[in-house]
């Protein structure tokens, strides 16, 4: 089985043992948040990259979301407005509802949108709260780049000539030593299509409002239509002169509101012209800060439950090799730039062994991540168990303990069975290296050189707990 399959097949092992606790974690059974799960943009020119727009009411002092769908390597962008400027305040939470991530205010924001830039693993919780709950319309758009798998840098350092042999004086490998690599740049544009909802109020106003006389007119006479065909089944067609001054009272009562329902309805739909205006012009800002790569893990440096690493490994050893021609590319993939050299031998092997090197930080992010989850979970619902309103205390949160618990047992057993399984995929990438080095002249290339990253690897990635 592929590297990538065994590596979703661990998530999908822990949660189906946490079902029923989706993150963030509460007791409280009166919260019931929404999903946002992003969805692929198949459009040509946008591989790999992921959103949703969310057009909803505020019915509530406090509306609930979860997203789910990105990935560890994807960046992920949270835009929150405020359709008719009620002041929102925003927060974002990871363990439970109340432990807060990051917060910001509409009212203080640019153009009223407020953005989170972030990078994590596992589902994350959106509340939105307001003083005044007034059935106003607020949107949340969720933007995910493609993955991008850059910040590991390259194993790799150019072999001093006396380390070519076995005979020679080899150096000793340099630990610590990285190098940058240079990416290429693709343009995205991640311009997603607005709901329903939008699309509703956008035809529906611009039709009425567009041609309002006759618009009017005909929701007018089909109204006053309505009254008089019940009075003549029931009566037929003769009113009494109190009845139709009552009459008129109605259909004039009836005109007022829908004028202002129309007013209303013109009102919103120019406030959320305004607001597709604003989000252009930031999802525009957002594509060039995707295309800077090496800026990426700076902007987006808020990792959510603070189990997401950025910087290569310490002491990690920098591997002498006779085959620098090769690069990453903004995948973290390495890209067969031109075929010269050893890069026709060395092309498939090194790109095995680099997705190994993120394979494995994937494997022990999740681990971190989902058990500093659990942990938070047990000690959250330890704290709260007893007081909660929804009654989940004594034996009934004992029992959801026991089941998380258990799920924290099976993640470890499915740790250690991948962790085993990425060694054996990293050794038979490093011994195809071994061949191609000695092709070109580097004798014993593994025995010498590449068992001591093996050996780091190996050290590095073994679970300590």
């Amino acid at each position: 089985m592929k590297p990538l399959q065994n590596i979703l097949l661990f998530g999908l092992l822990f949660i189906g043992a946490f079902q029923g606790y989706a993150q963030p974690f509460t007791l409280d059974k009166a919260i019931q948040p929404v999903e946002l799960k992003l969805l692929a943009d198949t459009r040509t020119g946008h591989k790999g990259e992921l959103g949703v727009v969310y057009f909803n009411r505020l019915t509530d002092s406090t509306m609930y979301h979860y997203v789910t769908g990105h990935d560890l390597y994807n960046f992920v962008d949270v835009l929150v407005t405020s359709i008719d400027g009620t002041p929102l305040k925003v927060s974002l939470a990871k363990d439970n509802w109340e432990d807060v991530q990051a917060e910001q205010n509409t009212a203080n924001a640019q153009d009223g949108m407020v953005d989170f830039k972030i990078r994590t693993w596992g589902s994350f919780g959106i509340k939105v709260e307001t003083g005044q709950p007034n059935n106003s319309l607020y949107t949340i758009t969720v933007l995910a780049s493609p993955e991008k798998k850059t910040y590991l840098g390259s194993a790799f350092r150019t072999i001093n000539e006396d380390e070519m042999t076995s005979s020679g004086k080899a150096s000793p490998i340099e630990a610590g030593e990285t190098s940058s690599d240079g990416g290429k740049t693709n343009n995205y544009l991640l311009y997603i299509l607005l709901g329903v909802a939008l699309l509703v109020i956008g035809v529906l106003a611009g039709k009425l409002m567009g041609r309002k006389g006759k618009g009017t007119t005909v929701i007018l006479v089909f109204l006053s239509l309505l009254p008089l065909g019940s009075f003549a089944q029931e009566r037929g067609a003769v009113l009494t002169m109190e009845e139709f001054e009552n009459w008129k009272e109605q259909q004039n009562s009836k005109h007022e509101m829908v004028m202002s329902q129309l007013e209303a309805l013109e009102s919103e739909r120019k406030a959320v012209d305004e607001v597709v205006g604003n989000l252009d012009k930031t999802i525009s800002t957002i594509r060039e800060q995707w295309d800077n790569v090496k800026l990426l893990y700076n902007t987006y440096n808020n990792g959510l439950g603070k189990c997401i690493s950025s910087a290569p490994p310490a002491q990690a050893p920098s591997i002498p090799s006779i085959c620098t021609d090769l690069y990453f590319d903004d995948n973290g993939e390495i890209s067969e730039e031109e075929d010269q050299g050893c890069t026709q031998c060395f092309f498939e092997a090194r790109k095995k062994f680099n997705n190994m090197r993120y394979q494995f930080e994937k494997l022990a992010t999740i681990y971190k991540c989902t058990k500093n989850f659990s942990n938070a979970a047990i000690s959250f619902g330890d704290d709260v168990s007893g007081f909660t309103p929804s009654g989940a205390g004594g034996l009934a949160w004992q029992t959801q303990r026991r089941n998380i618990e258990k799920s924290v047992t099976d993640l470890e057993q499915a740790y250690d069975s991948k962790y085993a399984e990425f060694l054996q995929s990293l050794a038979d990438a490093m011994m195809e290296l071994n061949i191609c080095e000695a092709k070109y002249g580097v004798e014993d290339w593994y025995d010498r050189f590449g068992y001591m990253y093996f050996e780091f690897m190996k050290e590095k990635y073994q679970r300590k707990d």
